[in-house]
Protein backbone atom coordinates (compact mmCIF):
# COMPACT_ATOMS: atom_id res chain seq x y z
CA UNK A 1 0.00 0.00 0.00
CA UNK A 2 2.91 2.58 0.92
CA UNK A 3 4.39 1.72 -2.70
CA UNK A 4 1.25 2.24 -4.18
CA UNK A 5 1.27 5.73 -2.70
CA UNK A 6 4.49 6.42 -3.49
CA UNK A 7 4.17 5.47 -7.08
CA UNK A 8 1.26 7.93 -6.97
CA UNK A 9 2.60 10.66 -5.47
CA UNK A 10 5.67 10.51 -8.25
CA UNK A 11 3.13 10.35 -10.95
CA UNK A 12 4.09 6.57 -11.68
CA UNK A 13 1.27 4.24 -10.33
CA UNK A 14 -0.25 3.80 -14.10
CA UNK A 15 2.82 2.32 -15.52
CA UNK A 16 2.84 -0.25 -12.70
CA UNK A 17 0.44 -3.11 -12.22
CA UNK A 18 0.19 -4.88 -8.89
CA UNK A 19 -1.86 -7.97 -7.58
CA UNK A 20 -1.84 -9.18 -3.75
CA UNK A 21 -1.89 -13.07 -3.52
CA UNK A 22 -2.56 -14.59 -0.07
CA UNK A 23 -3.53 -17.60 1.63
CA UNK A 24 -6.16 -16.24 3.11
CA UNK A 25 -9.47 -17.28 2.21
CA UNK A 26 -11.17 -13.72 2.15
CA UNK A 27 -9.57 -9.74 1.64
CA UNK A 28 -9.47 -9.42 5.23
CA UNK A 29 -8.88 -12.42 7.37
CA UNK A 30 -6.12 -11.63 8.41
CA UNK A 31 -5.51 -14.70 9.64
CA UNK A 32 -8.02 -14.11 12.24
CA UNK A 33 -11.39 -14.89 10.54
CA UNK A 34 -11.89 -11.20 10.11
CA UNK A 35 -11.78 -8.17 12.28
CA UNK A 36 -15.17 -6.26 12.48
CA UNK A 37 -15.87 -5.17 8.67
CA UNK A 38 -12.14 -5.76 7.83
CA UNK A 39 -13.35 -8.03 4.22
CA UNK A 40 -15.13 -5.26 2.75
CA UNK A 41 -13.04 -2.37 4.16
CA UNK A 42 -10.15 -4.12 2.66
CA UNK A 43 -11.50 -4.73 -0.59
CA UNK A 44 -12.71 -1.31 -1.04
CA UNK A 45 -9.47 -0.29 -0.59
CA UNK A 46 -7.61 -2.31 -2.83
CA UNK A 47 -10.52 -1.78 -5.73
CA UNK A 48 -9.69 1.77 -5.19
CA UNK A 49 -6.53 1.71 -5.34
CA UNK A 50 -6.64 -0.32 -8.61
CA UNK A 51 -4.58 -3.50 -6.99
CA UNK A 52 -6.09 -7.13 -8.08
CA UNK A 53 -5.86 -9.86 -5.62
CA UNK A 54 -6.07 -13.80 -5.83
CA UNK A 55 -7.13 -15.73 -2.68
CA UNK A 56 -6.41 -19.24 -1.33
CA UNK A 57 -3.36 -19.06 -3.20
CA UNK A 58 0.01 -21.21 -3.04
CA UNK A 59 3.13 -20.01 -4.61
CA UNK A 60 4.70 -23.30 -6.45
CA UNK A 61 7.74 -21.75 -7.83
CA UNK A 62 9.55 -18.05 -8.88
CA UNK A 63 11.44 -18.21 -12.33
CA UNK A 64 13.32 -14.64 -13.02
CA UNK A 65 10.42 -12.37 -13.64
CA UNK A 66 7.55 -14.90 -13.20
CA UNK A 67 5.55 -16.28 -10.07
CA UNK A 68 3.30 -19.17 -10.48
CA UNK A 69 0.82 -19.32 -8.53
CA UNK A 70 -2.24 -22.12 -7.78
CA UNK A 71 -5.26 -20.80 -6.90
CA UNK A 72 -7.64 -22.91 -4.80
CA UNK A 73 -11.61 -23.88 -4.01
CA UNK A 74 -13.38 -23.58 -1.16
CA UNK A 75 -12.59 -27.65 -0.92
CA UNK A 76 -8.83 -26.84 -1.45
CA UNK A 77 -8.86 -28.48 -4.92
CA UNK A 78 -6.69 -26.61 -7.36
CA UNK A 79 -9.11 -24.37 -8.97
CA UNK A 80 -6.83 -22.21 -11.30
CA UNK A 81 -3.38 -21.95 -12.38
CA UNK A 82 -1.96 -18.15 -12.82
CA UNK A 83 1.75 -16.86 -14.12
CA UNK A 84 2.02 -13.62 -12.85
CA UNK A 85 4.96 -11.42 -14.62
CA UNK A 86 6.71 -9.08 -12.34
CA UNK A 87 9.70 -6.36 -12.19
CA UNK A 88 9.32 -6.21 -8.35
CA UNK A 89 8.39 -9.40 -5.78
CA UNK A 90 7.60 -8.75 -2.41
CA UNK A 91 7.12 -12.84 -1.04
CA UNK A 92 6.77 -13.54 2.70
CA UNK A 93 7.16 -17.15 3.10
CA UNK A 94 5.41 -18.93 6.20
CA UNK A 95 7.08 -18.96 9.38
CA UNK A 96 8.77 -21.50 11.29
CA UNK A 97 10.25 -22.39 14.82
CA UNK A 98 13.90 -21.89 15.57
CA UNK A 99 15.76 -24.46 14.33
CA UNK A 100 17.35 -25.18 17.89
CA UNK A 101 14.57 -26.52 19.42
CA UNK A 102 12.85 -27.96 16.33
CA UNK A 103 12.17 -31.71 16.99
CA UNK A 104 12.66 -31.74 20.40
CA UNK A 105 9.59 -33.73 21.31
CA UNK A 106 7.24 -31.89 24.00
CA UNK A 107 8.64 -28.97 23.41
CA UNK A 108 8.00 -27.44 19.84
CA UNK A 109 5.04 -28.75 17.47
CA UNK A 110 6.23 -30.13 13.71
CA UNK A 111 7.14 -26.64 12.40
CA UNK A 112 9.21 -25.45 15.19
CA UNK A 113 6.82 -23.53 17.25
CA UNK A 114 7.01 -23.34 21.28
CA UNK A 115 4.10 -25.30 22.88
CA UNK A 116 2.75 -23.74 25.84
CA UNK A 117 0.51 -23.24 28.25
CA UNK A 118 -2.04 -20.43 29.37
CA UNK A 119 1.15 -19.42 31.37
CA UNK A 120 3.24 -18.93 28.69
CA UNK A 121 5.17 -22.14 29.82
CA UNK A 122 5.97 -25.29 27.95
CA UNK A 123 4.34 -28.35 29.51
CA UNK A 124 6.76 -30.66 29.78
CA UNK A 125 10.08 -28.39 30.04
CA UNK A 126 8.63 -25.87 33.33
CA UNK A 127 11.78 -24.15 33.25
CA UNK A 128 11.08 -22.78 29.56
CA UNK A 129 8.89 -19.75 29.05
CA UNK A 130 7.98 -18.70 25.34
CA UNK A 131 6.98 -15.13 23.78
CA UNK A 132 6.28 -13.57 20.80
CA UNK A 133 6.75 -15.20 17.36
CA UNK A 134 8.29 -18.63 18.76
CA UNK A 135 4.94 -19.18 20.17
CA UNK A 136 2.76 -22.37 18.72
CA UNK A 137 -0.54 -21.10 18.41
CA UNK A 138 -3.26 -23.45 16.08
CA UNK A 139 -4.93 -20.99 13.19
CA UNK A 140 -7.53 -19.87 14.22
CA UNK A 141 -10.16 -21.26 11.61
CA UNK A 142 -9.31 -24.54 8.82
CA UNK A 143 -9.01 -22.62 5.59
CA UNK A 144 -8.27 -24.14 2.15
CA UNK A 145 -4.81 -22.97 2.48
CA UNK A 146 -3.28 -23.02 5.45
CA UNK A 147 -2.95 -19.53 7.13
CA UNK A 148 -1.28 -19.01 10.76
CA UNK A 149 -2.40 -16.64 13.14
CA UNK A 150 -0.42 -13.50 13.70
CA UNK A 151 1.55 -12.22 16.37
CA UNK A 152 1.42 -8.50 16.73
CA UNK A 153 2.85 -6.22 18.77
CA UNK A 154 0.52 -5.73 21.77
CA UNK A 155 -0.15 -9.48 21.97
CA UNK A 156 3.32 -10.11 22.55
CA UNK A 157 3.63 -7.42 25.35
CA UNK A 158 0.88 -8.88 27.06
CA UNK A 159 2.93 -12.19 26.83
CA UNK A 160 6.10 -11.01 27.73
CA UNK A 161 4.03 -9.12 31.44
CA UNK A 162 2.56 -12.76 32.11
CA UNK A 163 5.90 -14.08 31.62
CA UNK A 164 7.97 -11.80 33.80
CA UNK A 165 5.38 -12.34 36.75
CA UNK A 166 5.13 -15.95 36.36
CA UNK A 167 9.01 -16.32 36.61
CA UNK A 168 9.22 -13.96 39.57
CA UNK A 169 6.69 -16.28 41.13
CA UNK A 170 8.96 -19.41 39.95
CA UNK A 171 12.01 -18.20 41.55
CA UNK A 172 9.66 -17.47 44.86
CA UNK A 173 8.63 -21.54 44.88
CA UNK A 174 5.45 -20.09 43.93
CA UNK A 175 3.19 -21.69 40.76
CA UNK A 176 2.81 -19.32 37.64
CA UNK A 177 -0.85 -17.55 37.99
CA UNK A 178 -0.44 -14.71 34.96
CA UNK A 179 -2.42 -15.01 32.21
CA UNK A 180 -1.88 -12.91 29.42
CA UNK A 181 -4.82 -11.67 27.79
CA UNK A 182 -3.27 -11.87 24.06
CA UNK A 183 -5.34 -8.43 23.11
CA UNK A 184 -4.45 -6.92 19.80
CA UNK A 185 -3.90 -3.13 19.01
CA UNK A 186 -2.91 -2.38 15.38
CA UNK A 187 -1.94 0.37 13.06
CA UNK A 188 -1.38 -0.49 9.19
CA UNK A 189 0.02 2.54 7.45
CA UNK A 190 -0.71 2.89 4.26
CA UNK A 191 1.47 5.96 3.34
CA UNK A 192 -1.41 8.54 3.07
CA UNK A 193 -4.48 6.54 5.41
CA UNK A 194 -4.13 3.21 7.10
CA UNK A 195 -6.41 0.58 8.50
CA UNK A 196 -6.59 0.38 12.28
CA UNK A 197 -8.15 -2.82 14.78
CA UNK A 198 -8.45 -3.60 18.06
CA UNK A 199 -9.51 -6.94 19.16
CA UNK A 200 -9.93 -7.89 22.69
CA UNK A 201 -8.63 -10.90 22.27
CA UNK A 202 -7.37 -11.71 19.26
CA UNK A 203 -7.91 -15.38 19.10
CA UNK A 204 -12.15 -15.08 18.48
CA UNK A 205 -14.89 -15.73 19.94
CA UNK A 206 -13.77 -11.69 20.92
CA UNK A 207 -15.37 -9.15 23.93
CA UNK A 208 -14.56 -6.47 21.18
CA UNK A 209 -14.18 -6.52 17.39
CA UNK A 210 -13.74 -3.11 15.89
CA UNK A 211 -12.05 -2.06 12.47
CA UNK A 212 -11.86 1.34 11.08
CA UNK A 213 -9.85 3.22 7.82
CA UNK A 214 -9.25 6.58 6.77
CA UNK A 215 -6.68 9.44 7.08
CA UNK A 216 -6.35 9.59 10.84
CA UNK A 217 -4.41 6.30 11.30
CA UNK A 218 -1.74 7.27 9.28
CA UNK A 219 -1.12 10.49 11.36
CA UNK A 220 -1.75 8.53 14.40
CA UNK A 221 0.74 5.67 13.26
CA UNK A 222 3.42 8.39 12.76
CA UNK A 223 2.64 9.70 16.28
CA UNK A 224 3.18 6.36 17.54
CA UNK A 225 6.59 5.82 16.10
CA UNK A 226 7.97 8.43 17.10
CA UNK A 227 6.32 8.23 20.95
CA UNK A 228 6.98 4.71 21.00
CA UNK A 229 10.70 5.27 19.97
CA UNK A 230 10.85 7.76 22.74
CA UNK A 231 9.54 5.42 25.53
CA UNK A 232 12.42 3.10 24.34
CA UNK A 233 15.37 5.30 24.42
CA UNK A 234 14.05 6.25 27.80
CA UNK A 235 13.79 2.75 29.14
CA UNK A 236 10.16 3.22 30.11
CA UNK A 237 8.11 0.45 28.72
CA UNK A 238 4.78 1.11 29.53
CA UNK A 239 4.67 5.22 30.90
CA UNK A 240 1.65 5.92 33.52
CA UNK A 241 -0.19 7.81 30.35
CA UNK A 242 0.33 4.79 28.75
CA UNK A 243 -1.58 2.76 31.01
CA UNK A 244 -4.55 4.82 32.33
CA UNK A 245 -5.28 5.69 28.51
CA UNK A 246 -5.44 1.84 27.58
CA UNK A 247 -7.04 1.20 30.91
CA UNK A 248 -9.65 3.35 29.83
CA UNK A 249 -10.22 1.78 26.83
CA UNK A 250 -10.72 -1.38 28.60
CA UNK A 251 -6.96 -3.02 26.81
CA UNK A 252 -5.76 -4.88 29.73
CA UNK A 253 -2.04 -6.78 29.44
CA UNK A 254 -2.90 -9.70 31.88
CA UNK A 255 -6.66 -11.20 32.70
CA UNK A 256 -8.11 -10.68 35.99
Amino acid sequence: MIMDTDLRRRRLRDKVPMTFVTTEPYIGHLGLGGVGDSKGLLESVLRERHIKWICNARTTRVEPGKVFVTEHDEEGRPKKDHELPFQYLMMLPAFKGVDAVAGVEGLSNPRGFILIDEHQRNPRFHSVFAVGVCVAIPPVEATPVPTGAPKTGYMIESMVTAVAHNIRSALDGREPSKRATWNAVCLADFGDRGVAFVALPQIPPRNVNWFSEGKWVHLSKVAFEKYFLRKMRAGTSEPLFERMVFKALGIMKLKA
